[in-house]
C-alpha cells in the first residue's frame, strides 16, 4: 500500500507500523481453565478464551493426551462436533465455542489438556495453550486405625498407632493429630504406598510413635486422630480415645503433683509431704 505524500512524516511512520503489525495479527488465547482436582464420576467445565487480533476463528479444538474430543467450527453446521472418549462424556448440548461441559470422568481423564485455535484461510494461523487436570479415585472407606485400644496406658509409656487408607488412586496423604493438634513430624514415619496389581489401586500406610506426657492428657483421656486427604478435594478421618493412668495410680487427674490422704470427701485433704514437719512439731512441743 502506497501512503499519500501529503501526510505528516510522523503520522506516515505510525500508520506504516500499524499496517505491518496488522499483517502479523492472528488469534491469541487469553485464558485456559480446567476443573482440577476432580473425583472419579464428577465433571466440570473446560474454558478456552481468546482475542481476535485481526483474524477470525476457523476451528477450535480440545485435546486430552493428544486425543481430540471436541471441535467448534463456526462456519459449519452443526458448529459443535464431539468425539467418543473413554475418559469422560462430553455434553454437546451445553457446550459451545470454547466452553465445554464434561461429565462422569474416569481416572484416565487426568493429564494434559490442550486448546488449539486456528484462524481462517489462507494462513490458518494457530494458537494453543495447555493445562493439567488431576483425577482421583477416592478411598472407599474412612482411614483405619490399629493400636491404642489395649489401654489403659501409663505416663511416659511409648505408644504406637498405625493408620491406613485403602483402595485409592493416587494414595491419599495421611496426617496424625493428638487432641486435634498436629503432632511433631519426628513422631511420624514416612507414608508407605502399596500397589494392588490386580485392581491398580493403592493403599497408604503411616505409623505414629510417641511417649505419653502429662501435658497431653486431659481428665485421664487422650485422643489420636488420623486424616486422609487430597488438597481441595477430600478429607476424612478416624479417631480413637484411650485412658491414661497417673504414675502413682491414685486415680486423680494427670498433672497433679501431690499425693492425697483418704478421708472425708467434704474436708480439705492434707498432703503427705507435710507430714515430716507435723511430726517434728509434735515431738518438740511435748
Amino acid at each position: 500500500m502506497t501512503l499519500p505524500p501529503s501526510l505528516p512524516a510522523l503520522f506516515r511512520v505510525l500508520l506504516r507500523l500499524l499496517l505491518i503489525q496488522g499483517v502479523a495479527l492472528g488469534i491469541k488465547i487469553t485464558n485456559l481453565e480446567v476443573p482440577t482436582p476432580l473425583a472419579v464420576g464428577e465433571g466440570g467445565w473446560l474454558l478456552c478464551e481468546w482475542e481476535d487480533e485481526g483474524d477470525h476463528v476457523y476451528a477450535l479444538k480440545w485435546y486430552v493426551g493428544g486425543e481430540e474430543f471436541y471441535r467448534w467450527t463456526p462456519l459449519e453446521t452443526p458448529a459443535v462436533k464431539t468425539f467418543m472418549s473413554s475418559h469422560f462424556v462430553v455434553d454437546s448440548r451445553e457446550s459451545q465455542r470454547g466452553r465445554v461441559r464434561i461429565r462422569n470422568v474416569t481416572v484416565s481423564a487426568g493429564g494434559k489438556y490442550r486448546c488449539e485455535i486456528s484462524g481462517e484461510a489462507p494462513k490458518f494461523k494457530t494458537s494453543f495453550a495447555t493445562a493439567d487436570m488431576m483425577v482421583v479415585d477416592l478411598p472407599d472407606s474412612q482411614p483405619r486405625l490399629v493400636g491404642g485400644d489395649a489401654g489403659p496406658y501409663q505416663l511416659h509409656q511409648v505408644v504406637t498407632i498405625n493408620c491406613s487408607s485403602h483402595d485409592a488412586l493416587p494414595a491419599p496423604t495421611l496426617t496424625f493429630y493428638i487432641n486435634d493438634q498436629p503432632v511433631d513430624p519426628e513422631w511420624e514415619d514416612n507414608d508407605q504406598v502399596i500397589l494392588n496389581e490386580t485392581s491398580g489401586l493403592e493403599t497408604s500406610h503411616k505409623s505414629l510413635h510417641f511417649k505419653l506426657r502429662p501435658s497431653m492428657v486431659s481428665e485421664g483421656l487422650l485422643q489420636v486422630k488420623c486424616v486422609a486427604s487430597y488438597p481441595d478435594l477430600y478429607w476424612d478421618s478416624s479417631d480413637i480415645t484411650f485412658r491414661v493412668l497417673s504414675g502413682h495410680g491414685s486415680g486423680f487427674p494427670l498433672g497433679s503433683q501431690e499425693f492425697v490422704l483418704q478421708g472425708d470427701a467434704g474436708r480439705p485433704q492434707a498432703s503427705l509431704h507435710h507430714f515430716p514437719l507435723f511430726l517434728i512439731a509434735l515431738v518438740f512441743f511435748r
